[in-house]
């Protein structure tokens, strides 16, 4: 017999010696009973190896790998500048920008036929073409205009890398034309911009709090999954349906510990975002706390309703990965929820995952209430009951 067996079985044993003295219907019973359960699950997943692994050390890890694995800041953009004025304005503009960060200029493509060439073979990431006596229509206060083209195969990149090109060239014409002894008077009127919530525009504030989320959703369906399909495929829960302990009292002496082991890795998660990235939380932590604890009811329940008709792991996960990969792809983490389209937007009703990541955002970083968040917290309150209904009315047990 190999050894989780052997450990689930005397999980088992210890349940059945404890039961023995819970005869009776009161509620001090019935509270007892559950305690006993509880206390059964704790020692089941604290004596495989593995399971407690995968509950404590890998999400820890991935939240303090993956935001910085998952840079979406945007950096060494090759870029060619197809100069056909060459005037010292133009060749300070190409000068300066090849001193940036963000930037790295590709020589050699004097011409559009040349740059295109070049970005079909994925030598530039962006061309800029600067049009003839640009710098004399500069300062004859006319608007000449600067041709940008991107290699737009990776949407995100071309995007991220036009808005850093646009911004340096206005904060470069600006400084220019304010530095230059023929300075004259602007012709556009001046841009004051703002960014709320986030001013410096750090990717982390806006990735952290999602892979939070991702990772709590992980220990509430994934783990609670495996663990009950586990015993179903050795044949160890037939242990406990044969006993007078009915199905809520099974559930939530399940449920129990991966709620707590859930909420743990919450808190602790809280704390790595605040010291590890800086993330300090504008709303109320209790706020945060309650919302998490309804989000990994509706998990667990998902993970146990999917438990109760698959009949092996690997029928579980391929239907929990379904599941995930549906949720975390509308949720809101990758693509704004507002630029889905409509049918995307009604299925993300019913995606608790989506509805946590607004939550998490929103309280986080703009300080919002329980009572902002009230239809999300509606939604993920409905979802928790509609799942969790369906695993205690389809679940068989004898005691019901």
């Amino acid at each position: 017999m190999e050894p989780l067996q052997k450990n689930i079985n005397s999980s088992y044993n210890y349940l059945n010696i404890k039961f023995e003295s819970v005869k009776g219907s009161n509620f001090f019973h019935k509270m007892r009973t559950i305690l006993i359960l509880i206390k059964k699950e704790f020692l089941q997943i604290f004596r495989n190896p593995v399971l407690w692994k995968l509950v404590t050390l890998l999400p820890l890890a991935e939240l303090l790998v993956f935001p910085f694995a998952a840079d979406m800041e945007i950096k060494y953009l090759n870029v060619a500048v197809v100069d056909y004025d060459q005037s010292s304005l133009t060749r300070d503009l190409t000068n300066t920008l090849a001193a940036t960060k963000y930037f790295r200029l590709v020589n050699n493509v004097p011409s559009q036929q040349f740059g295109e060439l070049a970005m079909k073979k994925n030598k530039v990431d962006i061309m800029i073409e600067i049009p003839p006596n640009f710098e004399v229509n500069v300062y004859r206060q006319q608007q000449p205009t600067i041709g940008i083209t991107a290699n737009a195969v990776n949407s995100m990149k071309a995007a991220i890398g036009v808005a850093y090109l646009q911004q340096f060239l206005g904060d470069y014409f600006k400084q220019s034309l304010q530095n230059n002894s023929q300075s004259v008077a602007a012709n556009k009127a001046e841009l004051t911009v703002s960014r709320w919530f986030n001013n410096k525009m750090d990717y982390k504030k806006a990735f952290v709090p999602g892979i939070l989320a991702v990772l709590v959703s992980m220990i509430g369906a994934m783990l609670s999954t495996l663990n009950i399909v586990r015993e179903k495929e050795i044949g160890t829960i037939e242990q406990i349906n044969i006993t007078p302990i009915t199905k809520t009292q099974f559930f939530i002496g399940k449920m129990f510990p991966f709620w707590v082991i859930g909420m743990l890795e919450f808190f602790i998660g809280i704390w790595i975002m605040i010291f590890v990235f800086g993330i300090h939380i504008q709303g109320s932590l209790s706020a945060l706390m309650l919302i998490t604890a309804i989000f990994l009811l509706a998990m667990l329940g998902l993970g146990f309703m999917v438990s109760i008709f698959a009949e092996n792991q690997v029928q579980s996960m391929f239907v929990m990965i379904f599941f995930f990969i549906v949720f975390i792809l509308l949720s809101g983490l990758f693509t704004p929820l507002e630029s889905m389209p409509q049918w995307a937007q009604i299925m993300n009703l019913v995606n608790p995952i989506a509805h946590f990541i607004v939550i998490l955002k929103s309280i986080i970083l703009k300080g919002s209430s329980l009572v902002d968040m009230r239809f999300y917290l509606l939604g993920m309150t409905i979802f928790a009951i509609v799942t969790n209904a369906i695993t205690i009315v389809f679940y068989k047990n004898r005691a019901d």
